[in-house]
């Protein structure tokens, strides 16, 4: 069986989505699951696979996420000078307490979970989404966010975070869906963004598309894409490196970089391939790095990188990300400005 999604080679919701999309398809025991950007006329967003329909697979994946006992909708609370806020627990951005009685409290509430009935899924997305980093101070400071993926771009105005105000709901609605939705939706046929209720600035692709509508259902397999980028925690006060992610020790990357291969390629060995060195040595300014970089992915069957700006506004207290449209680069031209 075979899908191509909606969007192309410029859309860094659709690398997302196809990502999000083979892993949701694997949990749900489908085998030989491929990406590709099959060459045509327009390069199409392609996943192959052996199992399931993909919509039967998507809406258990949403239903199940949207169960009270799953950890997108678990939820822990913190007191503030404000009162007492109820936040996702598992959002890998929160404002953490000063005291260090309550931050043991909420990581003995993760690690019950973390000890539960997760799937290999679960964790690869709690994992490379990150958790607020407790042991980061800077001067007596807490810097949570410094241990977070890059690419969970929420805004933080009015307090709100990535798993219970985006996420968690993202689940229920998509769960509410039925199949001919989630397929329409999937590859461009329909867009339907109740989440977003349909606005021209709905912001239910969370920065992986400038504002505006897209299909809940793609999103929700965008969003998941993001346990395709694998996170490496930093030391320190260091920001922990995210997969693409250019420069690594930026707190808002100025561009993503992704890979596109000759041939199809199993979910494992794309997210082998992003984690590798090679795909920011390729978009350094030194000739000599640039070139191993290039040898390096074309004896892995790489023929270009997807390069992404990534555009952040110069709000000061709720700085907004989002990924805006990028262009393919065979190796031998990739631009060596990117940092």
């Amino acid at each position: 069986m075979r899908i191509i999604l909606a969007g192309g080679l410029d859309s860094a919701l659709t690398h997302f989505a196809m990502i999000g999309l083979a892993e949701i398809l694997q949990e749900a025991d489908a085998s030989r699951v491929r990406l590709q950007w099959k060459d045509s006329a327009k390069a199409e967003p392609t996943v192959s696979w052996d199992g399931p329909e993909v919509a039967e697979a998507v809406l258990a994946h949403a239903r199940r996420h949207a169960d009270q006992d799953s950890w997108v909708q678990a939820k822990t609370s913190f007191t503030t000078s404000k009162g007492e806020k109820i936040l996702g627990l598992f959002s890998p951005r929160l404002t953490l307490p000063q005291e260090d009685s309550q931050v043991q409290q909420f990581e003995d509430h993760r690690e019950e979970f973390l000890n539960s009935d997760l799937t290999t899924l679960d964790h690869l997305m709690i994992s490379n989404l990150g958790e607020p980093g407790y042991w980061i101070f800077d001067r007596n400071k807490r810097y949570p966010d410094n241990s977070a993926s890059r690419w969970e771009m929420k805004t933080r105005n009015h307090g709100e975070e990535f798993v219970g105000n985006r996420l968690s709901k993202l689940a229920s609605i998509v769960s509410s869906f039925d199949k001919d939705s989630i397929d329409a939706g999937l590859t461009g046929r329909k867009i339907s963004d109740p989440l977003g209720k349909d606005k021209l600035d709905s912001r239910t692709s969370t920065g992986l598309t400038p504002p505006g509508p897209v299909d809940d259902a793609l999103a929700w397999c965008g969003l998941w894409g993001i346990s395709g980028f694998t996170l490496v925690p930093g030391t320190g006060s260091d920001i922990s490196a995210t997969a693409g992610a250019v420069p690594q020790q930026r707190r808002h990357p100025r561009s993503l970089v992704i890979p596109i291969t000759e041939k199809p390629i199993s979910p494992a060995a794309w997210r082998a391939l992003m984690e590798t060195r090679a795909i920011i040595d390729i978009t350094y300014s030194d000739e000599s790095s640039m070139a191993t970089a290039s040898d390096y992915l074309k004896a892995r069957g790489v023929l270009g990188i997807c390069t992404f700006p990534v555009y952040t506004t110069n709000n000061s207290k709720a700085p907004e990300q989002m990924i805006l449209s990028g262009a393919f680069y065979p190796l031998n031209r990739v631009p060596n400005d990117l940092h």
